[in-house]
């Protein structure tokens, strides 16, 4: 399951607080709570841009294709 930027650096603040959020329907609790502690290892070795998501699919103008 896919996660907003913003709902990830909430469950991580939440973490750090000693609390965790409700956990979504259809997910394992133990499985959701391990996911947020990940979260914030990232977050502390990288910083929150490292929760974003990655723009891997780049849109190519004309141009750029014919450069290549």
């Amino acid at each position: 399951m896919h996660y907003s930027y913003e709902f990830k650096l909430m469950c991580v603040e939440m973490y750090r607080k000693g609390q965790y959020p409700e956990t979504p329907d259809g997910i394992n609790q133990y499985s959701f709570q391990d996911q947020i502690r990940s979260w914030a290892r990232i977050e502390k070795a990288c910083g929150p841009e490292a929760l974003k998501h990655k723009n891997q699919n780049k849109v190519w103008t004309p141009e750029e294709k014919l450069n290549l």
